[in-house]
C-alpha cells in the first residue's frame, strides 16, 4: 500500500513538473529586436609573433636613414578594449542579422619600471554578420564573423645606441598605421528584462591581415610599425602577426521591434 501511495505521489510530481516546464518554455519565447545595439567591455592578450617584452625592442641610428626600428616582436602582451555594435536582423527566423561595429584597444606593457615599455592603440571599424541559433529564448549561443578597417598607433621607450657607443633611454612614436583584418566571435546571450539582454563571448581578432609594410623616417623619435621582415633596404627579424584573443562581456539594447 506504501509502494502503491508512492507511486501516485511520483506521478502527480511527474505531471505537476511537466507542466511547470511547459509554462517555463512557454516564456522563454521572446520578441526579437529587428534593430539592437550592443555595447561591451573587455580583456585581452596577444598569441602572435608581435607577443613580447618591452626589452625586445632596439633601435640603431645613422646618418642617412636616421633611427631605425629594429626588433624581434612588437612588444604587445595584454591589454583592455571596448566596443559599439549595431545588429540589423534580415532573416524571417530572426536568426542572422548584419552588423557594424567600432571600437578601441590598448595594449600596454611596461617593465623595469616604466624604463621599456610599449603602448599600441587600436581604433577599428568593422562590418559583418551575426547568426543567433536560438533568439527567441531565455539563453542563446550565437557566432559571428566581421571584416575590419584597423588604425595603430603609440609609442616605446627604450635604449638606443648611437655610433659613438653612446647609449640612451628614449621615447619614440609610432607613426599611425592602417591595416585590414578579421575578427571571429563565439559567445553566450542571457535575457535579463525587456530593456536589455546580457552577453559573453570569446573573440579572436588578426589586425594587420594586409597590407604588410616597412619604411624609415629621419625624423628624430619617430618610427614606422615596420610588419613586413626584410623590405625597402631595411634589415628586421621577419614578419610580425598582430593576432589577440579577447574576453568581451556586455548588454545588448533593443532599438526597434
Amino acid at each position: 500500500m506504501q509502494y502503491f501511495k508512492l507511486v501516485v505521489v511520483l506521478l502527480i510530481l511527474t505531471v505537476f513538473s511537466a507542466n511547470a516546464q511547459q509554462k517555463v518554455k512557454t516564456k522563454l519565447s521572446r520578441k526579437v529586436p529587428k534593430v539592437s545595439l550592443a555595447i561591451n567591455g573587455g580583456f585581452g592578450y596577444v598569441l602572435s609573433s608581435a607577443n613580447g617584452e618591452g626589452t625586445d625592442f632596439k633601435s640603431s641610428y645613422n646618418t642617412p636613414a636616421g633611427h631605425v626600428f629594429d626588433a624581434k616582436n612588437l612588444g604587445m602582451q595584454q591589454g583592455y578594449g571596448i566596443g559599439v555594435t549595431a545588429k540589423f536582423v534580415v532573416s524571417k527566423n530572426k536568426k542572422l542579422s548584419v552588423t557594424g561595429t567600432t571600437g578601441y584597444n590598448l595594449f600596454y606593457n611596461s617593465q623595469d619600471q616604466g624604463m621599456n615599455r610599449t603602448r599600441w592603440n587600436i581604433i577599428n571599424l568593422g562590418a559583418g554578420v551575426e547568426y543567433n541559433f536560438t533568439p527567441k529564448q531565455k539563453e542563446s549561443l550565437f557566432i559571428g564573423a566581421d571584416l575590419n578597417y584597423n588604425l595603430m598607433f603609440g609609442a616605446w621607450q627604450s635604449n638606443v645606441v648611437y655610433p659613438d657607443g653612446y647609449k640612451s633611454n628614449i621615447y619614440t612614436k609610432f607613426r599611425p598605421a592602417s591595416r585590414f583584418g578579421m575578427s571571429v566571435t563565439t559567445g553566450m546571450q542571457f535575457k535579463m528584462n525587456k530593456r536589455a539582454d546580457f552577453f559573453v563571448a570569446l573573440k579572436g581578432v588578426w589586425v594587420n591581415l594586409i597590407p604588410k609594410q616597412n619604411y624609415y623616417t629621419n625624423e628624430p623619435y619617430s618610427t614606422y610599425m615596420n610588419d613586413s621582415g626584410n623590405s625597402n633596404g631595411i634589415e628586421l627579424n621577419g614578419r610580425k602577426e598582430v593576432i589577440y584573443i579577447q574576453v568581451i562581456a556586455g548588454v545588448n539594447l533593443p532599438l526597434r521591434y
